[in-house]
């Protein structure tokens, strides 16, 4: 059985070969998702019951990598976020006991209502963070079972 054009394509690809938007273009449709590694435009790519995606740098991913790889990426986001905020607080606690310092009672106040508010995000982020545990733990669960 003779090797598909587009098979032989993607051996190229995923030896180096640099393929062109256009070339994407004819051998799969524009996903809207972006690519987990480099952040570029994803083609899915069907294959009967397979269904895979590529960029035109060369990483390819199964559906289910691609929903892995979506979720690290979201966890290291959700991470960054955390890590952002508390540092804010951070910083907003420690300005606030300068202007205490200072006797700047209305700029310590600010400050104090602004670390506040950053508390209030935080427990947004850890609460997604949490929640997207508790579904993994689920779908594992769910997955071992069957």
């Amino acid at each position: 059985m003779p090797v598909p054009p587009s098979v032989k394509f993607e051996v190229e690809i995923a030896r180096g070969r640099y393929a062109t938007i256009d070339d994407m273009d004819g051998i799969g449709r524009r996903s809207g998702l972006a690519c987990p590694d480099c952040h570029g435009a994803l083609w899915e790519l069907d294959e009967g019951e397979l269904v895979r995606y590529r960029c035109h740098v060369g990483h390819a991913y199964t559906a289910e990598l691609m929903n892995v790889a979506l979720d690290e990426n979201l966890r290291r986001a959700l991470g960054s976020a955390l890590r952002a905020l508390e540092e804010r607080r951070a910083l907003a606690r420690k300005l606030q006991a300068q202007a205490e310092q200072g006797d700047q009672r209305h700029v310590a106040a600010n400050w104090r209502r602004r670390a506040r508010e950053f508390e209030q995000e935080l427990e947004v982020i850890r609460s997604s963070i949490e929640r997207i545990d508790r579904i993994a733990v689920r779908q594992e669960t769910k997955d071992a079972a069957e």
